[in-house]
């Protein structure tokens, strides 16, 4: 069965003061459907964004879907990469790119790459 691809464009600064808007971005898209997170108009990301990320990709694991984060530019792109966040979730350049990645992620993740509930690469020593 191929999934449906959603995409869910935030804008501005995402944190704790835009989080219902975020959580309802994020829960509006059924857990069956892929989501690609397009964070091309996006200009900063705190911890709490971050965390909504993660449960939403939680969420979508369970039902057998991916959340995939697109199109990160300059400090957002920083804290992806700093928190490592794009190592965690499949992230890819832009929409488009993002949507081929859901396609070929219907055949499973990769095994060398890690999930969101994977342990901290400190509890892996």
């Amino acid at each position: 069965m191929e999934r449906a691809v959603r995409v869910a464009a935030p804008e501005g600064e995402l944190d704790i003061s835009t989080i219902d808007g975020v959580d309802l971005l994020l829960r509006d898209v059924p857990a069956d459907d892929h989501l690609v997170i397009d964070l091309g108009r996006v200009s900063f990301v705190d911890s709490v964004t971050l965390s909504r990320f993660v449960r939403a990709a939680r969420r979508h694991r369970a039902a057998g879907s991916h959340v995939i984060l697109a199109d990160a530019r300059g400090a957002v792109r920083r804290v992806l990469s700093i928190t490592q966040l794009d190592v965690v979730l499949p992230y890819a350049d832009d929409v488009t790119a993002a949507r081929r990645l859901a396609g070929s992620l219907e055949q499973g993740p990769a095994p060398d790459r890690p999930g969101p509930d994977s342990p901290p690469a400190s509890d892996l020593r």
